[in-house]
């Protein structure tokens, strides 16, 4: 009769086994989370044949974005100019979108970062008189967000590497606006932020009354562009929040609210309101799809050498708070 290799009981063998098998687990843990987790929503692309940049192709995330405005007599711009998403999707202001092809937006970022050099340039900023409106361009690369500022540059004497560098934003900014010259479509936005400014002329013809009560238009408008300044020299007080720059937040809209207010303007996205006597306009400002997410609202007034987004109230808009009687 053959001789049998007698199994090993020893406990050493155990703990070997199950340090192998552990192992193998985790490698496959490892490879499944590889393969279906952040990877899949990121890319990499290599530049100048030896720097590697990386980039979101998620549709919810900004890749680049243009602005134009800042200027100190500028006006608001309640939009971006151009928004290009991760996964190619283009939007020109809220109206127009379009899809870029993998293909065309790869090409796309190696004019930017290999032709042009956009993350070698020595500095962001090339604007010398402050008065005049810029081109603000945004990228998010490598995780962080670079931001150019290209205006009115040259006017004073500026060395040769600046006006190079000037000159290769201002190609950059060219080859952007061109790429997203093709075929689009109306853009229809789920969700719309409400912006409210107190105003003192209005058609009573063309006002109609504030529908909503989960909030007043006093309440709207205190939140978003603070109380009005003390006018000594007017009878009315009015406030550049709004019609210049930028306000202190925005109010996103319930889907309930949005279907009364665009009832009562008619399919419109602008119109006037009466409350307690006092004439309100409203803008109902579509969110771009990494808005939403991010609760923040992409704009740009007057007076800004820098983009800063709005913050969206969600829930309960705050009361207005009554100031304490001194004495």
């Amino acid at each position: 009769m053959r001789n049998m290799h007698p199994i090993i009981t020893s406990p050493y063998s155990f703990v070997l086994c199950f340090l192998v098998l552990s192992t193998l687990l985790s490698a496959c843990d490892l490879g499944s989370w590889l393969s279906s987790g952040n990877q899949d929503h990121t890319n990499t692309l290599t530049i100048n044949s030896t720097q590697s940049i990386t980039y979101s192709t998620s549709p919810q995330d900004i890749l680049i974005r243009t602005f134009y405005g800042g200027g100190l007599y500028g006006s608001l711009e309640l939009s971006p100019s151009m928004s290009i998403y991760g996964d190619g999707t283009f939007i020109l202001g809220t109206q127009q979108t379009g899809k870029l092809d993998s293909d065309t937006l790869q090409q796309l970022l190696h004019t930017l970062l290999d032709t042009d050099g956009l993350l070698n340039l020595k500095r962001q900023q090339f604007v010398d008189i402050q008065d005049q409106n810029a081109t603000f361009l945004e990228l998010m690369l490598n995780g962080k967000q670079e931001e150019f500022v290209y205006g009115s540059f040259g006017n004073q004497p500026e060395s040769t590497q600046d006006m190079a560098e000037y000159h290769s934003l201002e190609q950059a900014i060219t080859a952007i606006n061109e790429t997203v010259k093709g075929p689009t479509h109306p853009y229809n936005a789920s969700s719309f932020a409400l912006l409210a400014r107190q105003i003192f002329h209005a058609d009573p013809a063309q006002t109609t009354d504030w529908p909503l009560a989960d909030f007043t238009l006093a309440q709207a408008t205190n939140s978003e562009c603070g109380p009005l300044p003390p006018d000594d020299t007017s009878p009315n007080q009015e406030t550049s929040c709004l019609k210049y720059t930028i306000p202190h937040s925005a109010i996103l809209l319930t889907s309930a609210q949005l279907q009364s207010l665009k009832g009562q303007l008619n399919g419109q996205q602008q119109g006037f309101f009466i409350e307690a006597g006092l004439y309100y306009s409203i803008t109902l400002r579509p969110l771009l799809p990494d808005e939403l997410p991010q609760k923040m609202l992409a704009m740009v007034g007057s007076n800004q050498s820098t983009f800063n987004a709005v913050p969206l109230i969600t829930g309960a808009v705050p009361a207005i708070s009554t100031p304490t009687p001194s004495g």
